[in-house]
């Protein structure tokens, strides 16, 4: 509320500040919060307090809480958003940067089925697939592209273990894509479409730092379906931006 004196926003601000370091309900409220029956903004500002809670508290919290919060967050991207047409962009983000915050200080050592529970989500319907694509996006910009994670060491960790996995990221996606744009075809369907499009953007961070052969692999299976799609009005952005990034590549080898 804009109309809020600056003391009193800020006296609310330092409470919430004490409550995010202190309270052992920290995680509890958050998972109330994003519920469906709470307002849109109750929501965000219910995955940003998880968010928080991970990056501030997650080394020192109980074996007992931190499975809590896998699990519940694991829930929240099954069944715990609207539809992919009407739920909020914001609250995708939102979700998608709590659970990658996650992803950092576990995969893969402590969470080695990640992949796996992943791969599970997609296969429940298309909201769930594009909650993936969030989370992948999120995880591969902050860990290889823009390179945001702040400890080195987990840094290298995590880059080592999508590059060691990343063929079999690759097939997953591509069978994705393959499976939805194939729907969407048929169908004409805006979820399907909107699926599409996440994909293609992750594919798009992907392409920017793996090695080569991944991109051309198959006999260019990636090449040619992104040429294909530069045909459809609702995609050739998305497969442009695709594309561009694969051939902006100074390895790049046709």
């Amino acid at each position: 509320n804009p109309a809020v004196p600056m003391e009193e926003r800020h006296r609310a601000f330092t409470q919430l500040e004490e409550f995010k370091e202190s309270s052992p309900y920290g995680s509890q409220c958050g998972f109330y919060l994003v519920t469906h029956s709470q307002a849109p903004v109750a929501r965000h500002f219910g995955l940003k307090l998880l968010e928080d809670i991970v990056k501030a508290r997650w080394n020192s919290m109980v074996a007992e809480e931190k499975l809590f919060i896998k699990e519940s967050l694991m829930k929240l991207m099954s069944s715990g958003t609207g539809h992919i047409t009407v739920e909020h962009l914001f609250m995708k983000d939102a979700l998608a940067r709590v659970v990658v915050e996650l992803v950092k200080r576990e995969w893969p050592q402590q969470w080695p089925s990640l992949l796996q529970e992943l791969d599970g989500l997609c296969r429940e319907g298309e909201t769930q697939t594009e909650l993936v694509m969030f989370v992948l996006l999120r995880l591969v910009e902050d860990v290889a592209v823009l390179q945001t994670l702040e400890q080195n060491q987990r840094r290298k960790e995590i880059y080592s273990a999508l590059t060691s996995n990343m063929e079999q990221i690759f097939t997953f996606l591509l069978s994705l894509l393959e499976k939805h744009y194939r729907a969407y075809k048929e169908s004409g369907s805006e979820e399907h479409c909107r699926v599409c499009k996440a994909i293609l953007n992750t594919l798009g961070a992907l392409v920017e730092w793996v090695n080569i052969q991944h991109s051309m692999a198959n006999d260019k299976y990636l090449l040619r379906c992104l040429t294909h799609l530069l045909s459809d009005p609702r995609l050739q952005q998305s497969a442009g931006d695709c594309l561009l990034a694969l051939v902006n590549l100074k390895s790049f080898i046709i």
